[in-house]
């Protein structure tokens, strides 16, 4: 599992990114989304979701009050999961942040912000994208 945690800061923003997790950081997790604001109903969702370890599946959470996002991957069958669920919630972390940031979906400098997302969050699921090395570090 990977944790990782990195500022925007010319948009005073945090991303805080968890790759390939399982139930052992659930509390973590849910503890992180109270600690956010996360209405009930979507920890409890979350809650229900982690708790029965389904697979290439995650979550995203945006806060306004602590300008921070919370993307979350799970576990995947593949490595073509684990990119396809990574770049799922990525797409959800900017839908959900760009408002709040005063950025316009679609234009260029969405496009930059979203790339510069991706290149932060590549080295971090690299090890990850080829089936041979997922079982290699899984033992």
């Amino acid at each position: 599992m990977i944790r990782h945690v990195f500022a925007v800061p010319e948009h005073r923003w945090t991303f805080r990114v968890y790759i390939a997790t399982d139930c052992t950081w659930n509390a973590e997790i849910l503890g992180h989304l109270e600690r956010l604001g996360a209405p009930a109903w979507i920890i409890e969702s979350s809650a229900a979701n982690m708790a029965c370890g389904l697979m290439n599946a995650g979550l995203t959470y945006a806060s306004p009050e602590e300008r921070e996002t919370l993307m979350v991957v799970g576990q995947t069958t593949t490595a073509a999961e684990l990119f396809n669920s990574v770049v799922h919630e990525l797409d959800h972390a900017t839908l959900f942040t760009f408002p709040l940031l005063g950025i316009t979906p679609g234009t260029e400098q969405a496009a930059y912000f979203k790339g510069g997302l991706a290149r932060e969050i590549f080295p971090l699921i690299q090890p990850f994208l080829c089936d041979h090395c997922r079982h290699e570090i899984r033992k």
